[in-house]
């Protein structure tokens, strides 16, 4: 690794550039923001002021044919609407493309200066067979289409790190998910995907943990693929279990109810099983994948990172995602790139990833995988 200090010195002109670029584009990206905003909100308090306060409005706001205001007739009032918000957006969108490409020119000199031997492929991704595999980013995180023709994953970001720790080969990238949901059913009913929507694009506003970047996505973050020391058949999959910290013991109950083949995999680590949950399509496998000391190396993994963590042991690999909330290989465009630590989060993502493969010490017996046989 490099001397950072020096690095962000060499990197200031480019740092400037694209500070410029970023306010530009955030500028055109919050009017956009707010356009839709008004759409939405028009679209829910309009027909409930109508409906609940039609008595107390003048007469001539419920005739449609009032000539009260000629010149402000609903359709002239929409058409310059939108118009203004397809103006905003194209100019959003060139906007956007400057500042990719100059953020891209940084990550290229600052990955090149601080993991010389990794390659970075800006225009290359991880692809959806890939996610799905890991079985990770589905809805429930362990459900799938059936039908194995067809990726129901779409990886809409691009940048790819790829290299060797030791003798360990890993490929790292940017992932923006569209998936499925189970529920989406319910954004066929009146009013609540006017809510579902309307309460997605407020959250950035108030609520740091969204972003922008989030908005249109189920998963946003970084997603490895690297090779594993130990055989196996099976599948195991490791998923925060954010329901034990909410319901406790109950939460293991309407977890075994799963109706996949996997299983609920109970394991002796008592701080392991707070901070995830862990199904497998064989119980045994699991455990020998699963050694004390590799569940607390993940523990450690999790409190070190401080973000929501997956894994997938599967076809002989493992397989991590974790959640950033404005995207891996990325500069935190929410922030001034000059006066915050815009880079030293991007050198943290980066550095923090490469180290995955010593903090589970994946590089142990690599020449020798132990295998698993079943006893009979």
């Amino acid at each position: 690794m490099t001397n950072f200090s020096k690095t962000r010195a060499e990197l200031l002109p480019l740092l400037e550039q694209a500070e410029k670029k970023r306010k530009t584009y955030r500028f055109f990206l919050f009017a956009n923001s707010l356009f839709l905003l008004a759409v939405l909100l028009l679209g829910i308090s309009i027909p409930l002021i109508f409906y609940l306060f039609s008595s107390f409005l003048p007469a001539w706001t419920l005739d449609i044919n009032s000539d009260k205001l000629p010149y402000l007739s609903p359709q002239l009032i929409m058409l310059l609407f939108w118009g203004l918000f397809f103006v905003f957006m194209t100019v959003s969108n060139k906007a956007k493309a400057k500042y990719v490409k100059i953020e891209k020119e940084i990550l290229k000199t600052f990955i090149a200066k601080i993991a010389s031997s990794f390659n970075y492929h800006e225009n290359k991704q991880i692809n959806g067979k890939n996610i799905v595999d890991s079985e990770l980013l589905s809805p429930q995180g362990i459900r799938f289409n059936k039908n194995k023709g067809t990726n129901s994953i779409y990886n809409l970001t691009h940048g790819l790190l790829s290299g060797k720790v030791g003798q360990t080969k890993i490929t790292m990238g940017a992932v923006k998910t569209l998936s499925s949901n189970p529920y989406s059913y319910f954004l066929y009913f009146p009013l609540v995907n006017y809510l579902y929507l309307t309460i997605t694009y407020i959250r950035p506003w108030f609520f740091k943990k969204y972003t922008f970047e989030q908005v249109g996505s189920s998963f946003l973050g970084m997603f490895a693929v690297m090779e594993f020391n130990k055989n196996f058949t099976g599948k195991t999959i490791i998923l925060p279990d954010s329901m034990e910290k909410r319901i406790g013991y109950l939460a293991k109950t309407f977890q075994s109810l799963n109706l996949n083949d996997n299983q609920l995999v109970n394991l002796e680590d008592t701080e392991f099983e707070n901070e995830f949950v862990v199904y497998s399509s064989d119980q045994i496998e699991a455990r020998y994948i699963l050694s004390p000391l590799l569940m607390q190396r993940i523990t450690h993994l999790k409190n070190k990172i401080d973000k929501p963590i997956m894994l997938s042991f599967k076809n002989n690999k493992l397989y991590i995602a974790i959640h950033h909330p404005y995207g891996f290989l990325r500069l935190d465009e929410g922030e001034n790139l000059i006066e915050s630590n815009a880079l030293e989060l991007l050198y943290e993502d980066i550095v923090t990833a490469i180290d995955i493969v010593e903090d589970l010490n994946l590089n142990t017996k690599i020449w020798k995988k132990e295998s698993f046989t079943k006893s009979v």
